[in-house]
């Protein structure tokens, strides 16, 4: 039986390798719990100082299973330390461009020149230092710049939601797939 249906060359459905998707349901449901965590306290949460961050939070769970390539482990370090570079990156854009407006440059040039140099920067240094300098930063980058007025300002939240959302989403999810392979393993050798 053939698993996999193609169009042209093109994969559009397959079937899963044995055991992925009762993990992936697994994970799906830790998600799940900590969203409705997230937004019962939502009310409760401060809106204003420090406070975690919808976004922040989780969208280190999206980056820390879209590398696939990394181990949990790397994948652990990669989206912390990556998901913090490309938040201070953001902060000394933010900077960079209101000196440069001081100066005299108009508001688009001030942007756009740090900008293109941190977005090289990302690029050009990933080779060298992938846990620091790789996608997981440019995500994090682009999304600063949602409210691109209050950067600087929102820094501190961004960074707690980024390391709240890296330890409990992240860790938690790994554990829970380190779990459910050993004890599909354990079945194996009975």
């Amino acid at each position: 039986m053939n698993q996999t249906k193609e169009i042209k060359g093109t994969k559009i459905l397959q079937k899963p390798p044995k055991g992925k998707l009762p993990a992936l349901c697994l994970v799906f449901l830790w998600i799940a719990l900590w969203n409705i965590i997230f937004q019962a306290l939502h009310d409760v949460m401060p809106h204003e100082g420090l406070r975690v961050v919808n976004w922040a939070f989780f969208i280190s769970v999206a980056v820390f299973f879209l590398q696939e390539e990394l181990t949990y482990k790397e994948r652990f370090w990669h989206t912390l330390c990556g998901g913090a570079v490309g938040l201070l990156l953001a902060a000394g854009v933010s900077l960079c461009a209101k000196a440069l407006m001081g100066l005299g440059l108009s508001h688009f040039v001030a942007v756009c020149v740090p900008l293109v140099v941190i977005i090289g920067v990302l690029i050009l240094t990933r080779p060298f230092i992938p846990m620091f300098f790789n996608d997981v930063g440019f995500v994090y980058l682009i999304c600063s710049f949602i409210e691109s007025d209050k950067i600087i300002a929102n820094l501190p939240s961004h960074l707690l939601s980024l390391i709240l959302g890296s330890i409990i989403l992240n860790l938690g999810a790994s554990a829970i797939i380190t779990v459910y392979k050993k004890q599909r393993a354990k079945k194996k050798m009975k």
